[in-house]
């Protein structure tokens, strides 16, 4: 049973899910048959693991993914960057500008990344190391919202 299923709400487009399990292979899957059977989308990123999933609220092929090593749990290579695939997971981009390039070790879990539902997005994150990061217009460009908040293990976004 996956940890985490994100759909791609009001479209037959598909259901996502990022897979944590230590017993799986790839965390990130995309099912097209209401969940009987799963396929990796991972091919592409820089690791098969990690937690964070959303799909974009107005393009169900749009969908985002924060990956992490899978043996310390933090991002890849210390310089995190979410990555966003715009064909249902067909092949991925990376999007780091404005986010440390090297030596950042934090953690990102499942659930602490969210996006907001404006015309052009914008993605949320928290860290367990307590920085809370935004990604303006789809994530093309981050900046860090709070840099000394406790361990942030959850974040949901509202625009009101």
């Amino acid at each position: 049973m996956p940890e985490r299923v994100v759909l791609s709400i009001g479209t037959k487009k598909g259901l996502f899910v990022a897979e944590a399990s230590k017993t799986r292979r790839s965390f990130a899957l995309r099912s097209d048959d209401h969940g009987h059977t799963w396929r990796s989308i991972a091919k592409g990123l820089p690791s098969d693991f990690g937690f964070p999933i959303v799909v974009h609220p107005h393009d169900a092929d749009t969908v985002y993914v924060l990956p992490l090593e899978p043996a310390t749990r933090t991002c890849p290579g210390g310089a995190p960057a979410v990555w966003r695939s715009e064909n249902g997971g067909g092949s991925w981009g990376r999007l780091a500008r404005g986010l440390p390039k090297k030596e950042s070790f934090f953690t990102v879990l499942r659930d602490a990344m969210d996006i907001d539902e404006l015309k052009s997005p914008a993605l949320y994150f928290g860290t367990t190391t307590g920085q809370l990061w935004i990604g303006r217009d789809g994530g093309e460009e981050w900046s860090c919202l709070f840099n000394s908040l406790p361990p942030i293990h959850c974040v949901k976004v509202a625009v009101v």
